[in-house]
């Protein structure tokens, strides 16, 4: 399922307000290793981020209230060229699964956040 049939599809059944604003979508990168990887913009964080990881026959649903950190900076590493958050979330269910592995981060846990994981 790409992007506009996973929104499509939470805010059916699950009530959502999901957007393309909102919502930022990744499949996992299996070129670099088993990670989801996003750029976020700084300025989204302002209100809810949604985050959609997709992997083969489910995705998990992430909703990061708005501040749900006290400062972005100090949890995640900041892309300076982009002003975004920059995150590789753990894909790899034996090491660290749900967890920003990002070399400069702090190994933050977005288990606490997955609002559902759906199967396809």
């Amino acid at each position: 399922m790409n992007k506009k049939q996973l929104i499509d599809r939470i805010n059916t059944q699950y009530n959502g307000n999901l957007n393309s604003l909102n919502t930022s979508y990744a499949s996992i990168n299996k070129a670099k290793k088993k990670v989801w990887w996003a750029n976020i913009h700084v300025s989204k964080f302002a209100d809810d981020v949604h985050l959609l990881l997709a992997d083969t026959d489910h995705f998990h649903w992430i909703s990061l209230p708005k501040g749900f950190v006290r400062d972005l900076a100090s949890t995640f590493r900041i892309r300076e060229d982009k002003n975004a958050v920059d995150l590789e979330i753990s894909a790899d269910q034996n090491s660290r699964y749900l967890v920003d592995v990002k070399s400069g981060g702090t190994g933050f846990n977005f288990r606490k956040y997955v609002r559902e994981e759906v199967r396809y």
